[in-house]
């Protein structure tokens, strides 16, 4: 069947043109290992038809089983879950006051999972046996979904795991510790489920929330293992360090079977949208199971409606799925799919992650996922039982998406994209320290945090009354009372609340996209809801929006300037010096630019005025030597449009080498910069303080420009577009830009002398 629908693709007179790679990734047989077991775990494991262990599960639990902390980094559907559920179940049964503690990125991964381990806990007679109407289970959830009385509940009989995630621990539970007492006291693991989603200023964030997990396990006399997985990424034990603070070993090779899986790439002509649209549908025909997903939420409807309208007899049959609609509803489309009462699902990035839907056989990206790793993740939602499967990925007009198509063998050859985190950025850490003085004072040889170090941030604290200093000097406790409430963790800077003409708090924005995404006019998206921002309170910090539905989106047009503070790092790159270092940011969005949804062509531009916006960060920075501006000038291309459309091939690129998306980087392009009087081009973290992303691209500083040549170099149009030198972003709204005299700069720069 599956043959036959590829082939039937490949012939189309129309879609076949269009097809630029197939390739063929083999079938992997399993690979077994021995593993003793409890018997009875065995026996209840043998029972649910589990009676043999793949080699990576084996050398998880074996790392665990030797008090090591681990991090497992597997495809999607290998049998991650059991290597650490199988040493909880175990630890359980020998000491029934063990406690776990498990943690997800995303609230609907919790639930998922803590059905399949109270499946193994409950027949083994662990849990709440006094016969009330609502038992706790061994394991629970605690989370914002999580009623205050079951919150009450499952802090007063606590049971033997904990399923949160990393904003509950940060407000909910490191905050309030002294009440779960009992529970550190017997803390045995701690499971970290899917850490590449930590990644940013989200995983900077989760780094010190961890830290100071570990401190206040350290006071109430525990020191529990770490168990993480991961999907596919380039440093699974860097970050796994990183994030926790403590070395691990890695699991890296898998002993689970793959079936065979077909990748398919079409460049289409049309739109992709409407190409993935009529793939879905002729998938379906053919009697595929087919998951789509999108890169909004707003498209995922639009290809929903569309594949109603185009064949009605599959209404029925097929579903969106995105993170506006309710956890009942979510619930019960992937039910629908796991028991195959669904055929089909278009869904955003919300079904990436965790869930088990069951078997399908088609997936259909609808554009480039942004990295390897997360398209490797989508492609997994196929042909988990062993099954060939197909994975179709159509570009749209992007950079990185007709860089893949040009490239096919990046993808498949290339190692995975890096996860950067920097826990010790200034930002976060201003933020994080007077959390972790309130909830366990810190002193000069702290348990975790190395204070000799850390000691300029101490002081600047003491100075700006976040911590204040003990009377004998040697230890210092938070100068704000419950600091938690004014830190998000999934941001940097102070935070805004987006607020519906009901009242309703809908969510918060933080720093520079506060200004950039929440101006007078912007449409905002949330929750799969487009709303129109009215009033941006800069004393309230509120932003207040309307509900509407609009067929455009919104993009900022701004005014920059930069300031070199200081120089960390420097080295030379082909003809020319590039430093790493402090930079200071000041940003005005003074317009915006209506551009329609689907093809993103701008429909009006509007002028608006804004505060000035101003933060420190972290940057890369190179001059434009004289000889190069000479001969660029020389041959007659404009120096402004050049060295603009370099920082924009530069910025583009950037996903390839760190897990990232193009709005976390920022950049700016001078013909004349005041503090090196001539050319020069900056590019930064685009959060106050940074988080490390520019400094992984000075690292591999060779590789990242190389990348940005070929960025320019080959695509086959004349001036300049959306797949190379074109940002959607662009605060200048793109102007002005010179493709041709960006790719003579680039040669130029990575010429040798000699060569």
């Amino acid at each position: 069947m599956l043959e036959e629908f590829i082939h039937k693709l490949k012939e189309d007179r129309t879609l076949g043109l269009q097809v630029t790679t197939h390739r063929y990734i083999p079938p992997e047989k399993p690979r077994y290992r021995d593993l003793e077991l409890d018997e009875r775990l065995r026996g209840l494991l043998t029972s649910r038809g589990i009676s043999r262990f793949w080699s990576h599960q084996v050398e998880g639990i074996e790392i665990v089983r030797k008090g090591e902390n681990v991090v497992v980094m597997t495809p999607t559907a290998s049998g991650k879950s059991l290597i650490y559920n199988i040493p909880v179940v175990e630890t359980i049964l020998r000491d029934p006051r063990a406690r776990a503690l498990y943690f997800f990125p995303l609230k609907g991964l919790e639930q998922d999972q803590v059905n399949n381990l109270n499946e193994l806990l409950q027949p083994l007679g662990i849990g709440d046996s006094s016969g009330s109407k609502r038992p706790l289970s061994p394991a629970e959830v605690y989370d914002g979904d999580t009623t205050a009385y079951r919150r009450k509940k499952i802090r007063e009989k606590l049971p033997n795991v904990i399923f949160t995630n990393p904003d509950m621990l940060h407000f909910a539970i490191n905050a309030y510790h002294p009440k779960w007492e009992e529970f550190f006291r017997n803390l045995r693991y701690v499971v970290i489920d899917e850490i590449h989603a930590y990644r940013g200023v989200f995983g900077s964030n989760v780094a010190q929330v961890l830290r100071r997990l570990r401190r206040i396990c350290l006071r109430w006399g525990s020191n529990p293992q770490f168990i993480a997985s991961s999907a596919t990424i380039a440093n699974p034990a860097d970050l796994a360090e990183s994030l926790v603070g403590l070395p691990f070993k890695a699991v890296t090779e898998s002993g689970a079977p793959q079936g065979g899986r077909h990748f398919l790439f079409i460049n289409p002509i049309e739109s992709a949208y409407t190409v993935a649209m009529r793939l879905f549908v002729e998938s379906l025909r053919a009697g595929l199971k087919t998951i789509v997903f999108t890169k909004a939420r707003k498209i995922t409807e639009l290809i929903y409606t569309w594949a109603v309208k185009r064949a009605p007899e599959l209404a029925g049959r097929i579903s969106p799925y995105r993170a506006g609609f309710l956890p009942k509803e979510r619930r019960e489309i992937e039910r629908r799919l796991f028991e195959g009462e669904l055929s089909g699902v278009v869904s955003t990035s919300a079904l990436e992650l965790g869930v088990d839907i069951g078997g399908l056989d088609c997936c259909i990206l609808a554009g480039y996922p942004g990295s390897i790793s997360s398209t490797y993740q989508r492609a997994g939602r196929v042909g988990r039982h062993g099954e060939e499967s197909l994975v179709i990925m159509i570009a749209i007009q992007d950079a990185l998406d007709q860089y893949l198509i040009r490239h096919p063998e990046t993808f498949f050859g290339k190692s995975h994209e890096a996860a950067i985190i920097d826990p010790e950025s200034p930002a976060v850490l201003k933020k994080h320290l007077p959390c972790a003085a309130a909830e366990v004072y810190l002193k000069k040889d702290d348990s975790v945090y190395d204070m000799f170090r850390l000691r300029p941030f101490i002081d600047k604290l003491v100075r700006e009354k976040g911590l204040r200093l003990g009377k004998k000097g040697d230890v210092w406790y938070s100068g704000i009372w419950m600091p938690h409430r004014w830190v998000s963790i999934r941001g940097i800077g102070e935070s805004f609340r987006i607020i519906d003409k009901d009242g309703n708090v809908i969510g918060e924005l933080n720093g520079l996209r506060v200004f950039r995404d929440a101006f007078p006019g912007a449409i905002y998206l949330h929750r799969g809801r487009q709303y129109q921002v009215g009033q941006l309170s800069m004393e309230e910090r509120k932003v207040f929006v309307r509900k509407v539905d609009v067929p455009y989106y919104t993009q900022a047009l701004s005014a920059e300037e930069t300031e070199i503070l200081a120089e960390k790092q420097k080295k030379d790159l082909g003809n020319l010096t590039i430093h790493l270092g402090g930079l200071r940011i000041s940003q005005r969005v003074v317009g915006y630019e209506k551009r329609r949804l689907y093809d993103r062509a701008r429909l009006s531009r509007h002028s608006i005025e804004m505060p000035e916006y101003i933060f420190d960060t972290e940057g890369v920075w190179f001059r434009i030597p004289d000889n190069i501006r000479e001969t660029v000038e020389g041959e007659g291309f404009d120096l402004g449009g050049s060295i603009h459309a370099l920082e924009h091939a530069a910025i583009a690129c950037m996903p390839l080498i760190a897990l990232c998306e193009k709005m976390d980087i920022g950049g700016l392009s001078y013909t004349s910069y005041p503090q090196f009087r001539g050319p020069g081009i900056f590019i930064y973290d685009g959060y106050e303080g940074g988080v490390g992303l520019t400094r992984h691209a000075f690292d591999v500083a060779q590789t990242w420009l190389t990348l940005s040549v070929k960025f320019i170099d080959e695509c086959p149009c004349e001036s300049g577009c959306p797949s190379c030198v074109q940002d959607p972003q662009c605060g200048s709204g793109n102007q002005p830009l010179d493709k041709a005299g960006a790719r003579l700069l680039l040669s130029l720069i990575l010429k040798k002398e000699g060569g």
